[in-house]
């Protein structure tokens, strides 16, 4: 068994005013889940998109507005949304301050992007 420290927070490529750290994923052994720490500065967003598998955002700062299919939902700090398989889906931070937030998703986080995320509008992430 291995212990990993986390790493520091990184730039998101292709997604100004967003930061990310992994807390579980490829690089510390787990093939079928990541985990994952945002911040999204106010004004930042992620494009729609899907993934062929569920994902959760626990919004542990701030507030964000996550569109999932046609409803907007504004989720809370101390709430948790879930993004069902397969549905269109876009997250933004309209507040005023940094937000804060925890994904995961039953999938290597090496190949998520590539291989289970669609971008329907927006540019591609290119990690």
């Amino acid at each position: 068994m291995s212990i990993h420290p986390l790493g520091s927070y990184e730039d998101v490529p292709d997604r100004p005013g967003r930061r990310a750290r992994n807390l579980a994923g490829s690089e510390h052994g787990f093939d079928s889940l990541f985990v994952t720490e945002n911040e999204m500065d106010a004004g930042s967003s992620i494009p729609l998109h899907t993934h062929s598998v569920e994902e959760a955002w626990v919004v542990t700062a701030g507030e964000l507005t996550v569109r999932i299919g046609d409803e907007q939902l504004v989720v809370p700090s101390g709430h948790v949304v879930r993004v069902p398989p397969n549905v269109p889906h876009a997250v933004e931070n309209k507040g005023t301050a940094t937000a804060r937030a925890i994904t995961t998703a039953p999938w290597d986080r090496a190949t998520f992007y590539a291989d289970a995320t669609t971008y329907l509008e927006g540019v591609a992430r290119s990690d």
